[in-house]
């Protein structure tokens, strides 16, 4: 018995109706995507800067449960009496980091992100932290669109 060819057939690519124009690394990424890149590679470059580790130490005390893994617990700066793991806590910047959108928001998202002043910085558990990162997002939305 002979086995059939399959006939091969090309997929065409229709381009999307309201695709973004791809203007960077050689026409392959949006706007968007390129300073989304250069934002998470500086978060990236400065997740171990001294001032967010110190506030992290402040906020931390010697653990005094049964894991003898864990060496230190964290205090959440929104619930006040509850500790917890340094997998369940975040560093939070008070003031927002803000968007990076053009090449003259670098500058003052470098300065924000890489404040010196300890004071500067919260400890946050990851449920207090993500409803404040929604909430600023949120409030970003709505400034852009009341200024269209």
């Amino acid at each position: 018995m002979k086995k059939k060819k399959a006939i091969e057939t090309k997929k065409v690519v229709k381009p999307k109706k309201n695709a973004l124009p791809k203007e960077y690394n050689l026409n392959t990424w949006t706007k968007a995507k390129y300073f989304g890149t250069i934002r998470s590679c500086l978060r990236r470059a400065f997740r171990y800067y001294k001032p967010m580790q110190e506030a992290l130490n402040l906020a931390s005390r010697p653990y005094v449960g049964s894991n003898k893994l864990q060496k230190k617990e964290f205090l959440c700066a929104e619930c006040g009496n509850k500790w917890y793991k340094r997998a369940d806590v975040e560093i939070d910047h008070i003031q927002e980091l803000g968007e990076l959108r053009e090449y003259s928001d670098i500058i003052p998202f470098i300065q924000r992100l890489t404040t010196e002043n300890v004071s500067d910085y919260q400890i946050l558990c990851k449920p207090h932290h993500l409803v404040k990162t929604h909430a600023a997002r949120d409030k970003r939305k709505e400034l852009r669109k009341s200024l269209k």
